[in-house]
């Protein structure tokens, strides 16, 4: 794709998963990847091992829900590299439970990583990137944020105002050449939705009945989406939300067998 071959690229939450899918495309379109980890410095490492030959790669540890830290990140970035072209907003975390027995401290947590963090991140990206004359922000929303499902009050409500901020901010920022859109994945095929349902939590039968497409998505797939919104391919595109959900958010009745 156009506009990404050579690019700084930062994505956080890159060490596995769709975060890592990310990190994958950008490689493979020729962008310097830094990928953002939490606590698990040994998926880091994993990560950094198995795509550095497909480019230049490397792996920060970044406590996301620390907001000195988030704003140290992006401009660590900017120093060593001398730019930020593309931030890839994408690390995330779920904590289930009803609304009414949801500890406040968890809410927080949540809307902290999730939410808070990618504002932090991209308004000191926006920084960097208006002295530059422009650059990319993609973050990662979720199917969550227009199909609603239980016990996810504070995952639903963070990804709903993802899709708030990246339109808010895109019409703040288009004047500075600096655009921000969103991907919002449905189920996709990784580590954390592998485990869910092997421990019950997601009923794979029950997703299927809802997707048009009738599989679960690849985090390559997710990647690709955004490599088109960060590339200058999608250089009018601006403060939108793409589902790449294989038609969730669309669907209507569940359907339980082939019509």
């Amino acid at each position: 794709m156009k506009g990404i071959q050579g690019k700084i690229t930062l994505v956080t939450g890159g060490t596995r998963g769709i975060g890592k899918g990310i990190a994958k495309r950008f490689l493979e379109e020729g962008a310097t990847v830094i990928i953002v980890g939490g606590k698990n410095k040994e998926d880091a490492d994993h990560a950094v091992a198995e795509l550095s030959p497909l480019g230049p790669i490397e792996a920060m540890m970044v406590d996301l829900s620390d907001a000195a830290a988030v704003e140290k990140m992006v401009d660590d970035v900017a120093a060593k590299y001398g730019r930020i072209d593309i931030l890839v907003n994408n690390a995330g975390i779920q904590i289930r439970q009803w609304a009414t027995e949801f500890k406040l401290e968890d809410f927080d947590k949540v809307i902290n990583v999730n939410m808070r963090a990618y504002y932090l991140a991209s308004r000191t990206a926006a920084r960097h990137m208006k002295e530059q004359g422009g650059g990319s922000i993609v973050c990662i929303s979720s199917g969550n944020s227009q199909c609603y499902t239980s016990q996810r009050s504070a995952y639903n409500i963070s990804k709903t105002a993802v899709n708030g901020l990246v339109a808010t901010l895109g019409v703040e920022w288009a004047r500075f050449n600096i655009r921000i859109n969103a991907v919002a994945p449905g189920y996709v095929m990784t580590e954390m939705i592998q485990k869910g349902i092997d421990d019950g939590i997601i009923d794979i039968e029950n997703i299927m009945k809802v997707i048009p497409m009738k599989r679960l998505l690849l985090p390559e797939e997710i990647g690709s989406t955004v490599a088109f919104l960060a590339s200058d391919e999608a250089s009018g595109i601006t403060g939108q939300t793409i589902f790449t959900d294989g038609g969730w958010s669309k669907a209507g009745l569940p359907e339980s067998k082939d019509l």
